[in-house]
């Protein structure tokens, strides 16, 4: 993960390694941080008139329209936010490292549902993982540097 604007933001990346990422993600569940509403709107390449090849072989300076313009909608489909988060959407964490936006609105509503959680539900999770603290600090930095990209 690495913070969108990093400029005074101290480190801005933060790596979960295969084994401490699945236990993350699932504190992160149990405590109400991640939202299962809604899924970005992902573009079609019907809607553009496109199949894979074409995108895959059209790619880079010069690129036609209808590619450019299916590029710019995956751009957005990767930065867009639900109206009202409530947390970070499950499918940007750890299914891929495709460039996802975690936006500060969805940190927001994530650590809301973490300080609402009660105090026993948070020390269980912050035992099972010593790094849990250091995430907290990260995602507080990241909201307030326009959330982080999952690279």
């Amino acid at each position: 993960m690495t913070i969108e604007q990093p400029d005074g933001a101290g480190d801005p990346d933060y790596r979960f390694n295969a084994s401490s990422m699945g236990p993350a993600k699932a504190a992160m569940d149990r405590l109400g941080m991640l939202s299962h509403d809604h899924e970005a709107p992902w573009p079609r390449l019907e809607d553009f008139g496109l199949t894979m090849a074409e995108v895959y072989a059209a790619q880079g300076p010069g690129a036609p329209e209808p590619v450019r313009a299916y590029l710019a909608a995956q751009t957005a489909a990767f930065e867009w936010q639900a109206e009202q988060p409530t947390g970070f959407p499950e499918y940007k964490i750890g299914h891929s490292n495709d460039g996802w936006l975690v936006t500060p609105a969805e940190i927001r509503a994530a650590l809301t549902a973490l300080e609402g959680q009660p105090e026993s539900a948070k020390a269980g999770t912050m035992a099972e993982d010593s790094r849990w603290d250091e995430w907290i600090d990260y995602l507080r930095r990241a909201e307030a540097h326009g959330g982080f990209r999952v690279e």
